[in-house]
């Protein structure tokens, strides 16, 4: 089973189609690297081509587009509850709540829809080939992380960082 197929079986995508005999596949960015099978680049993580063009649909991008949608789906609103305060002055629910729904909107937002991100950032450490998803997952796991510990445990910042409310300042 390649790589692309585990992860996939673990996280609810189907399984990409076995690819014909003898197909071969290689990084857009490192034509050096080339696998008899779908997967990511050992070296920068990019999802692997088929060297010859195929119009079969690509199961990873039909994956990425749909967490795309729900990912937008679940953070539009908490655009508007955190910038509708900021741009419009609305405040359509307490602040205290807000942060909650924010919270358990944001959540499968980052941990569902960013898993790609994260697993590929994962092997990328494993394999000592820092690239773009190391600092993707990076970026938006610290922000997580940050703005979980800003909920949970406000008391831990001091007094100019928390808001009105005393929560910390949170990025979601």
């Amino acid at each position: 089973m390649s790589c692309c197929e585990t992860h996939s079986h673990h996280h609810g995508t189907s399984a990409p189609k076995p690819a014909p005999p003898g197909a071969q596949w290689t990084c857009p960015m490192h034509p050096e690297i080339v696998r008899d099978g779908p997967g990511p680049c050992p070296i920068c993580g990019m999802a692997l081509e088929p060297m010859l063009p195929s119009a079969a649909p690509n199961p990873e991008l039909a994956d990425m587009t749909r967490r795309l949608w729900i990912a937008l789906a679940l953070t539009a609103p908490v655009f508007i509850l955190e910038m509708g305060q900021h741009l419009l002055g609305l405040h359509l629910v307490a602040q205290p709540l807000s942060n909650w729904i924010q919270f358990a909107l944001a959540s499968p937002v980052v941990l569902w829809a960013g898993w790609p991100f994260f697993v590929r950032a994962w092997d990328s450490l494993k394999t000592k080939n820092l690239n773009m998803f190391t600092l993707i997952a990076l970026g938006v796991g610290v922000a997580f992380i940050y703005s979980v510990v800003a909920l949970l445990a406000p008391g831990v910042f001091p007094d100019v960082v928390r808001g009105a409310h005393g929560a910390g300042a949170r990025l979601f």
